[in-house]
């Protein structure tokens, strides 16, 4: 029996990426994509999310306080970001806890390879609160 897919959030603002990004990723994992910030935290409180792809464009501030709730929240902590952004902000994702910064524009197959690295050695998160993470 096969093993389950691991589940990967894109959250980015733009749809024509969103669609690019989520035919590549759908090979290796199962996609969630969205548009904001509410969106995103719908989609991870009805499902476990393994990975998440981030535009900080898409954020509703520019202190990236959505990854700063991630990162305090015992469900998501340690969930592998990886930042994909018009922006150069590599030190602001660095400093939040992203495990890869890439530059757009990104090739979705280098972004599916930089996912499967970054969730190499992570076990998929469980629907549980008992699951160790």
């Amino acid at each position: 029996m096969a093993a389950p897919k691991r589940t990967v959030l894109i959250l980015d603002n733009d749809e024509v990426t969103r669609d690019l990004y989520r035919r590549e990723l759908e090979r290796r994992f199962d996609v969630v994509a969205v548009n904001n910030e509410q969106e995103a935290w719908d989609a991870m409180t009805a499902c476990a999310v393994d990975g998440i792809v981030l535009e900080p464009a898409a954020l509703e501030d520019e202190d990236w306080a959505f990854v700063a709730r991630l990162r305090t929240s015992d469900a998501h902590r340690r969930v592998p970001i990886v930042v994909c952004s018009t922006m150069d902000a590599r030190r602001r994702g660095a400093e939040l806890g992203a495990v890869a910064y890439l530059i757009k524009p990104v090739t979705p197959q280098l972004l599916s390879r930089t996912l499967q690295s970054a969730m190499q050695d992570a076990s998929p998160i469980l629907g549980s609160k008992s699951s160790a993470r």
